[in-house]
């Protein structure tokens, strides 16, 4: 019965710390999202943005991809999430229906 007692107690413990390892690690990567965001909405600060994306996985090492879009034109760009360095911006139109 004791066996049978510290295996379960083993499994819950298990799952307990699955499940802060989890949240911590959601809540690091919610953290670092939020952080590239806003260093982007700073770098365009001089444009009207209407609505700012970025990637959640980088794209190679840790540079990771994003956009603006700013009335009828598009902004794409690449943002080290070690430096917060915005590099490689392209500026594309968009055609309004």
């Amino acid at each position: 019965m004791k066996k049978i007692l510290k295996f379960g107690l083993g499994i819950v413990a298990g799952a307990a710390t699955a499940h802060v390892v989890y949240h911590g690690y959601k809540s690091m990567e919610e953290n670092l999202l939020r952080e590239l965001t806003d260093t982007a909405r700073q770098h365009f600060s001089d444009e009207k943005i209407d609505a700012v994306w970025i990637f959640e996985d980088p794209d190679h090492g840790a540079y990771f991809k994003g956009g603006i879009v700013n009335g009828n034109k598009a902004i794409s760009f690449e943002i080290n999430a070690e430096t917060l360095e915005i590099s490689s911006e392209k500026n594309t139109k968009i055609k309004l229906t």
